[in-house]
């Protein structure tokens, strides 16, 4: 999620620079770690950039995500009770491992090719291995998300 909200904030960034501005543009970071981008000084801020003409811009990205007093869903948010949430659990279980069979045949089908292909161009040969990577790495991340099933 991070990468995400470092995303916005990098194409937020470069949308105030590539038009012309009619305003300060500024960078707060509070106690908290949590990051803002706004028109409006604070003190503690540092000029960024110049603002989008048009209006009040504001964007916060909080850090508390991770911390150990966050919680996820609100108070209010329906629970699930334990039997259920075990039968929900098989059921993702029993998906990833079929995809990871399925990446595993795939993989090995890729692998196969790639050693029959030694008279193909040297191109198509490098998608063939970049397409064995690909499944090396889907494989690779279907079994971390194995692991964290409980």
């Amino acid at each position: 999620m991070l990468k995400s909200r470092a995303a916005l904030a990098a194409a937020f960034i470069l949308s105030t620079l590539a038009t012309p501005g009619q305003a300060a543009f500024y960078k707060y970071v509070d106690s908290d770690g949590n990051v803002t981008y706004t028109d409006k000084y604070r003190p503690g801020a540092i000029k960024f950039a110049d603002a989008v003409p048009g209006g009040p811009v504001t964007i916060t990205m909080s850090r508390r995500h991770g911390r150990t007093g966050y919680k996820a869903s609100p108070s209010n948010f329906p629970k699930v009770d334990a039997a259920t949430q075990h039968k929900r659990d098989d059921v993702r279980r029993t998906l990833l491992e079929e995809e990871r069979r399925n990446e595993q045949r795939n993989l090995a089908s890729a692998k196969t090719t790639l050693t029959t292909a030694a008279k193909r161009p040297a191109v198509e040969q490098q998608k063939l291995a970049e397409g064995i990577r690909l499944h090396e790495k889907n494989i690779e991340m279907l079994n971390k998300e194995l692991a964290r099933i409980k």
